[in-house]
């Protein structure tokens, strides 16, 4: 594995790097299916920017609350773990909820962000699990077969010993999953269904995998902590899914972007040359 990359004697995280790699990505899918929506470039940019900063935050408070035992014994655990430790399912909640606050200061359409966003976000997902490969965090159960990697001493993951390997699993998955949505994007003209379908989809899959992970998690009773939300999200994907096709829950229209108007020009009189009428 490759934990960390070296260049020029500075030495670079893999899972910083492939973060990196993940949003770039996202931000050029972003514009590239912007024209199934029709947002200006600034509104799209500004909804990105609050998704962003709010996705941090719920990606590091649910992982301190997963982590609440170890926060209360010590609390310079806060402080220790600033720059490590992501939940995310935390910074779903949290991106989506900071695409909200957007929305609703600008009277736009909600989930018609959210279905612009979504591949983009998977597409990030995507990437970041691979960088959890490198990393060695969130492996799989010990099993020997064709596709079982060993980590080297050093490594989070316990070395010496075939694992699943679990994220470049879950990064293949995202990765058929962003082709998916971005073709619901182009065809589907009812806002919310991408959504629905990314909820619904992405839970299951994520139930199924945590069963085959072996790391250390959270756990609500037998089940993990992204098991236990991921039955509230594929429930939501399908309530959601039955209220925008039944036309229960309507989106509005995105409203045409206003067009400045440039003054006018002024047109200046003409001067009468001495003796001779106009």
């Amino acid at each position: 594995m490759l934990p960390t990359l070296n260049v020029f004697g500075l030495t670079i995280p893999m899972y910083g790097v492939m973060t990196a790699v993940g949003m770039l990505a996202a931000f050029l899918l972003l514009l590239k299916t912007s024209k199934y929506v029709r947002f200006t470039e600034d509104q799209i940019l500004s909804a990105a920017l609050w998704a962003i900063i709010t996705g941090f935050l719920g990606a590091k408070i649910l992982y301190w609350l997963v982590e609440i035992k170890q926060v209360i014994a010590n609390p310079h655990y806060l402080l220790e773990t600033l720059r490590e430790g992501f939940v995310f399912y935390g910074a779903l909640i949290g991106g989506l909820g900071g695409v909200a606050i957007y929305a609703a200061k600008h009277k736009l359409p909600y989930l018609a962000f959210v279905d612009l966003f979504s591949p983009s976000l998977v597409l990030a997902h995507a990437f970041g699990r691979i960088g959890c490969f490198f990393a060695g965090c969130c492996y799989g159960m010990e099993y020997d077969c064709a596709i079982s990697v060993v980590f080297p001493q050093g490594a989070v993951a316990p070395a010496g010993v075939p694992l699943l390997p679990t994220q470049l699993m879950e990064s293949a998955f995202l990765f058929l999953l962003t082709f998916v949505l971005v073709r619901l994007l182009k065809k589907e003209k009812t806002f919310g269904v991408v959504t629905s379908w990314y909820m619904i989809l992405y839970g299951a899959w994520r139930f199924a995998i945590e069963f085959f992970r072996n790391d250390e998690r959270g756990f609500v009773g037998a089940l993990s902590t992204s098991q236990f939300i991921s039955i509230f999200a594929v429930a939501a994907g399908i309530l959601l899914l039955i209220l925008v096709t039944k036309k229960v829950i309507q989106s509005p229209p995105i409203p045409e972007p206003v067009e400045e108007e440039k003054p006018k020009k002024e047109k200046k009189e003409k001067k009468s040359k001495p003796g001779k009428e106009e």
